[in-house]
């Protein structure tokens, strides 16, 4: 059995936008909140300024992130051309200029790229939007595979807004299940790594009256949609090291995901039975894989994109027989709540 000591668990959340004219002000409520809600880091996001003038006076936004409130504050910019393939983009020191997004999208040394909300599309006044991805044969690290804006949206409509903020996060709705299957079947050519992202905004005026409870403050939404990030070491305060770190474990898969709102998913463990190895590694034909839940629950080990195991689980050992990429997805009351990265075994 893998003791807990082998790695250290640091929870955040990722894909969070906040008011460029404000920045600093709410990097520190940004940090207070995080607080409130229990989380070690944030990745904040920022979309791309439209005009030079703007990119030149928020040009300094890019050295405010480090510790705040002994949260881990990163900031990344939301890239996108036309409102079209939008992805977090970490490596740059300033806003990215349009005609230079192509070579970044075909860079595989400088950038860090997560690809968000991948079939993102909703419908609220009338107007269908569109944030869908076509540029699948271009080179990324991660993929959101839960997205709170857009599997929330995608059901809120014009007659059902009010209920639809009433009963938010309940009503958050699992991964839409052709993000699933496009993620496994990246996964097949080359490694991709999924994370949960929140994508959430500062509310206009009107939505901010629907909110009457408030359930989109930073607080709260904190407490949804959250990754939780195997270290093999403590966060050390120094935020340089520490941001590489995240930002690796991220990038390699170290981590599963899961919405934290149901029940909280903290020491939920999936890799080699010994701590050798955990999702986002390589394992070979015959190691022995542990799964350890929080409580007993319905669990199952997917091989493939395909479901090879579906029982109640509390913890587990199995061996692998066969190569290929496994991941497991965890239920609460038949609902999907936790889900980790791939482990990709091989001969």
């Amino acid at each position: 059995m893998c003791e807990k000591s082998t790695y250290n668990e640091v929870v955040g959340v990722i894909h969070v936008h906040f008011p460029l004219k404000r920045a600093k002000e709410y990097f520190y409520k940004i940090s207070e909140q995080s607080k409130k809600a229990k989380i070690d880091f944030v990745i904040l996001t920022s979309h791309t300024p439209k005009r030079e003038s703007y990119k030149e006076k928020y040009k300094e936004i890019f050295e405010l992130e480090g510790y705040y409130n002994d949260i881990l504050i990163i900031h990344s910019e939301e890239v996108d051309k036309n409102k079209k393939n939008h992805f977090i983009l970490f490596g740059n020191d300033n806003w990215t200029d349009e005609k230079d997004i192509e070579n970044i999208l075909n860079d595989k040394e400088k950038f860090m790229k997560f690809v968000v909300h991948p079939f993102g599309k909703h419908r609220l006044f009338f107007f269908k939007k569109d944030y869908k991805w076509k540029k699948w044969n271009s080179f990324f690290d991660c993929l959101e595979v839960w997205s709170c804006l857009f599997d929330w949206a995608n059901k809120t409509k014009v007659y059902n807004i009010p209920l639809r903020y009433l009963f938010f996060p309940l009503n958050l709705d699992v991964p839409d299940q052709k993000v699933l299957k496009k993620w496994d079947d990246l996964n097949f050519i080359r490694k991709i790594s999924g994370f949960a992202g929140l994508d959430i905004h500062c509310l206009p005026l009107f939505f901010k009256i629907l909110d009457i409870k408030k359930n989109f403050s930073y607080k709260k939404i904190f407490k949804t949609l959250r990754n939780h990030i195997y270290l093999r070491e403590r966060l050390t305060k120094n935020f340089e090291k520490d941001k590489l770190n995240i930002l690796e474990a991220i990038k390699k898969g170290n981590l599963f995901f899961a919405n934290d709102y149901i029940f909280n998913s903290s020491g939920f463990y999936f890799g080699e039975k010994n701590g050798k190895y955990i999702c986002g590694d390589k394992g070979k034909v015959g190691d022995v894989l542990l799964i350890r839940n929080p409580f007993k629950t319905r669990t199952n080990l997917i091989k493939n994109g395909k479901i090879i195991v579906d029982e109640l689980i509390e913890e587990k050992e199995i061996e692998i027989e066969k190569e290929g990429n496994y991941r497991v997805e965890v239920f609460v009351n038949d609902k999907k709540w936790i889900f980790s990265n791939n482990i990709y075994i091989r001969s």
